[in-house]
């Protein structure tokens, strides 16, 4: 795998938590009881359905090049950044138990490609 691979698969990992953190936002805003049409009317719904996609594209291509037993292991880096982007972004506290497990699920990803 050449340091570009390593580089685009990291950003399409990157580009499925962003996704996740829009869900999120999507959810909170998403009005009780208004149903799927609620949901269907909300920008952050879409625009998280946005990046997903695109990432899904990325991601297809890389496998064209990239081993998935090489390729898969970047996936465990959203277990790393989502909470990070959460934590940043949402103001939702982090304690230090899940800092300590993302550290761990990084280095697990370090050694599983070297």
């Amino acid at each position: 795998m050449t340091g570009i691979e390593a580089l685009l698969l990291t950003a399409t990992v990157a580009a499925i938590a962003s996704g996740q953190v829009l869900f999120k936002l999507a959810s909170t805003a998403w009005p009780a009881g208004s149903g799927i049409d609620g949901l269907l009317g909300l920008g952050w719904f879409w625009v998280g359905l946005m990046v997903y996609a695109g990432a899904t594209l990325a991601w297809l291509a890389l496998l064209r090049t990239v081993p998935l037993s090489v390729a898969y292991p970047f996936f465990a880096l959203a277990f790393f950044i989502v909470p990070l982007l959460s934590w940043w972004l949402l103001g939702e506290p982090l304690q230090a138990r899940q800092w300590v497990g993302a550290l761990l699920i990084g280095a697990g990803v370090w050694v599983s490609v070297r």
